[in-house]
């Protein structure tokens, strides 16, 4: 009986511990190389004929680390997208919200033609007080329409946090 009582204790202690035992301090600085696997709807697009467009979709999907690293591994992502289409070219902005498996969210913006420059600007939980930057490139996939459309937003970053 007392072995038991032993083993129940330990159990009890273990359980009562884990959260803070599992729960580990994200970096004050670091660098991620990272790829956004998504699929976007059309929300809006303004058809200007001979001039262009401007176009608004949301996008949703899975962000893995391209380097093998669990750090901000498997985040989800969901972003607004605007797109501007003249006669020169395409112009992109996007903002972006990664959440991860704790329900910490990352807030980034993005914004350039086909590449270009991210923004690391602030998030919850862990990643309270973020702040950082990068580059994209994006990479459509074939079939894609004006109304569905799916692409892989690479981007690498680097970050610190505010204050440390």
């Amino acid at each position: 009986m007392g072995t038991l009582r032993g083993l129940f204790i330990l159990a009890a202690a273990l359980v009562l511990g884990a959260p803070a035992l599992a729960a580990e301090t994200f970096p004050a600085s670091g660098a991620a190389k990272l790829a956004a696997y998504t699929v976007c709807r059309s929300a809006v697009i303004v058809d200007m004929g001979p001039v262009g467009s401007n176009s608004s979709a949301e996008c949703i999907g899975i962000v893995k680390t391209r380097d093998g690293s669990k750090l901000l591994d498997n985040l989800a992502i969901r972003c607004q997208e605007d797109a501007k289409a003249r006669p020169e070219g395409y112009a992109f902005t996007g903002t972006c919200i990664h959440t991860d498996a704790d329900g910490d969210k990352l807030f980034m913006t993005y914004e350039g033609p086909e590449s270009g420059t991210i923004a690391l600007i602030g998030g919850s939980g862990k990643y309270k007080d973020i702040t950082g930057s990068g580059t994209w490139s994006v990479t459509d996939a074939p079939g894609n329409n004006a109304q569905l459309f799916l692409f892989t937003l690479t981007y690498d970053v680097n970050w610190t946090m505010k204050g440390k």
